[in-house]
């Protein structure tokens, strides 16, 4: 789009030679200034800092991120801990391993810190929200149904983008004779028509009346509707070594849920919660520029007394209440027909997996007994109505003595399994408890 622009502009073909225009488009693209050998064609090496101001690959800290996250913040509401302008005073020019980065003042790591916590607050409320992404998926199937009936809405061609961009150049600057005309099958003639993809596309295809439009139809009239897939839970997933990308954990996830809806299917017989119903999903949420690592990591700082010396900060010169981790997993569960009841069943069965598939069979005075699969404030709502004896299958208990977790209060575990009465789990008056709660670890 840039060089459409120069293209028909005389002036600016005049002012701006082919260094200058590989130089640019570098700067939009982005360059990794920490790469052993220098990437860039636009620029010699000892420029090398000029391409950490628009998209910084070396460390994140950019003019594009604190212009996305002063917009966004600003119409979201969401607050804005970003302290740009104080970064911008500290940063410096200085030589980092016999090449020049921009480095900042040891004073301003915690804004760098708080940069990224921005980041993870608009990641994780806004652009990640389960809504935002339920809506985005309805969108994206109904337009991919709609490619093929809908001439204006074409996949665009990226495999021979670096040599259109450089026909292109060429063409700007003299050293080539082909005319415009040859960008007609170009990925830069593909990148035109995408320009045109607006938000009325989508008005388009909801108000067609065309037959093979249909399904895009219906899928639109979803989102708007809000006939949308529900998410009966979200948990932050455990870390692996093994599983190192989303897909691989998406998959863990979708194979743990699916065990788990079997064996809740075995505890409640009255119960059937069937796989092709739900869906899985896991996002990941950084609080740091490079997945899993310290924001700080890769930038340099400089002191007062010593401006010209960059130095990597220790820990022991930043905030003790810094996390320990900076990237985390998010998996999310969603049902995707439309019944209460069976929405109902299924969070209750994500929250019980959620604690570890807690499991605690109870006995009233009777021996008449009940399997408990998770909280249960009034024992009046369960066939029976009072616990005078239990045995702990899995996960860690809480019993009460009086309804709605009214104290006192017994701790059960797993040390010991099997409880014939009450004073066997510390009650003093050998009282039945009457209310009962899972506690995780």
């Amino acid at each position: 789009m840039f060089l459409d622009i120069v293209e028909k502009n005389n002036e600016l073909k005049q002012i701006l030679n082919e260094n200058d225009l590989l130089f640019i488009n570098e700067l939009i693209e982005g360059v990794d200034t920490s790469d052993p050998e220098w990437p860039a064609k636009g620029r010699t090496e000892d420029k090398a800092f000029l391409y950490e101001i628009v998209i910084n690959k070396w460390n994140g800290i950019d003019v594009h991120r604190w212009d996305y996250f002063s917009r966004d913040c600003h119409h979201l509401g969401i607050p804005n801990s970003t302290d740009h302008q104080r970064l911008l005073k500290s940063a410096q020019v200085c030589e980092v391993k016999e090449r020049k980065h921009i480095c900042f003042r040891d004073k301003v790591a915690d804004n760098v810190y708080d940069m990224f916590k921005t980041q993870y607050t608009l990641y994780s409320q806004a652009y990640m929200h389960k809504i935002v992404k339920i809506n985005e998926k309805k969108i994206i199937d109904a337009f991919l149904e709609a490619i093929d009936k809908l001439p204006k809405i074409a996949p665009i061609a990226v495999s021979k983008l670096q040599e259109d961009i450089e026909s292109k150049i060429q063409r700007i600057t003299g050293a080539s004779s082909d005319t415009p005309q040859d960008d007609e099958n170009s990925t830069l003639r593909a990148m035109k028509e995408f320009a045109k993809l607006t938000d009325h596309i989508f008005e388009e295809i909801l108000y067609s009346t065309h037959v093979k439009l249909e399904g895009a139809r219906k899928k639109l009239e979803d989102v708007v509707k809000r006939r949308l897939p529900k998410c009966v839970g979200e948990a932050r997933l455990k870390k692996k070594d093994t599983l190192t990308d989303k897909n691989a954990l998406n998959q863990a996830l979708q194979d743990n849920w699916t065990k788990a809806m079997h064996k809740w299917n075995n505890l409640h017989p009255t119960v059937f919660l069937d796989k092709k119903d739900f869906s899985t999903e896991v996002i990941q949420l950084d609080c740091t520029y490079s997945k899993g690592k310290n924001p700080i990591d890769n930038v340099y700082f400089y002191r007062k007394r010593n401006p010209t010396k960059a130095f990597k900060i220790k820990k022991y010169e930043i905030s003790s209440l810094l996390p320990e981790e900076f990237t985390e997993y998010v998996g999310r569960v969603y049902y995707t027909k439309n019944s209460d009841e069976e929405e109902k069943d299924a969070r209750e069965c994500f929250d019980w997996w959620r604690r570890d598939k807690c499991e605690i069979l109870v006995y009233d005075q009777e021996g008449n007994k009940h399997l408990i699969t998770g909280d249960c404030p009034s024992l009046d709502d369960c066939p029976i109505k009072e616990v005078h004896s239990c045995e702990v299958r899995r996960g860690f208990w809480y019993l009460y003595e009086g309804h709605y977790y009214n104290e006192p209060e017994h701790l059960l575990n797993l040390e010991k399994k099997t409880y014939s009465k009450p004073a066997d789990w510390g009650s003093e008056s050998n009282a039945p408890a009457l209310s009962l709660k899972n506690v995780r670890k």
